[in-house]
């Protein structure tokens, strides 16, 4: 009797460790989701916002009017950004996705970055339905890091954003005539331009991510999700 008991107070011991150890692991992927969230919504945001204010800056001599334009592109800007931090916290979803959809969303924000850099970033979009929500956040969040490493780390000069029905899904492509990388060597040198949040964002909802990169040939970043 005595063993039985034994027994089962170890099982239940066991159970009891398995289980706080899974609440241990739910609770670190929410932090991380979380985390990859802030990050997004807040840099991103401030990239533009910062892009957008050097252009208006350089604009008040010699062009008055078009600077005031910028100046109100930066208080959208920082509303948006307001939008988007709530939704993070509250909703990790992005805003913007539940009033325009992917499309839209994505084409304004390449459309404001195109606005305020040099660099030429184009958007086109060709027979694309509507994905379930959190495919639609994955795929602008990934465009978002990929767009963001282009403009601010590869000093690219055209970035063009393609997102195309794939079977039941989408597939998002952004290429860029930048510097490259070499994507071994980032992992080796533990530097990831983001590269760890945009896999895990595609794996997420059942997608994939594919990387081609080589210094001086630009860089390509694709992702597919399967849709719903």
């Amino acid at each position: 009797m005595l063993s039985i008991l034994a027994q089962h107070a170890a099982i239940a011991l066991t159970n009891a460790r398995l289980y706080e150890r899974s609440r241990e692991l739910t609770i670190a992927g929410e932090r991380a989701r979380l985390a990859h969230e802030l990050h997004d919504a807040v840099s991103q945001k401030l990239f533009s916002l910062r892009l957008t204010a050097q252009a208006a800056t350089a604009l008040v001599d010699r062009d008055p009017d078009r600077a005031k334009d910028e100046l109100q592109q930066i208080a959208l800007l920082a509303a948006e950004a307001t939008d988007e931090l709530r939704s993070a916290v509250v909703e990790l979803r992005p805003a913007a996705l539940d009033e325009d959809g992917l499309v839209a969303t994505l084409r304004t924000q390449v459309q404001v970055l195109d606005r305020a850099h040099s660099a030429q970033v184009t958007f086109a979009c060709h027979g694309v339905r509507a994905l379930p929500a959190a495919q639609e956040g994955a795929v602008l969040r990934v465009a978002q890091e990929a767009l963001h490493n282009a403009l601010r780390h590869a000093d690219a000069r055209q970035v063009d954003v393609t997102l195309t029905r794939h079977g039941q899904g989408a597939r998002l492509r952004v290429a860029d005539d930048g510097t490259g990388f070499d994507p071994s060597a980032v992992r080796r040198a533990g530097r990831h331009l983001g590269l760890v949040s945009m896999r895990d964002r595609a794996g997420g909802v059942g997608g994939r991510l594919t990387v081609e990169s080589a210094p001086g040939k630009g860089t390509v970043i694709e992702m597919e999700v399967p849709g719903g």
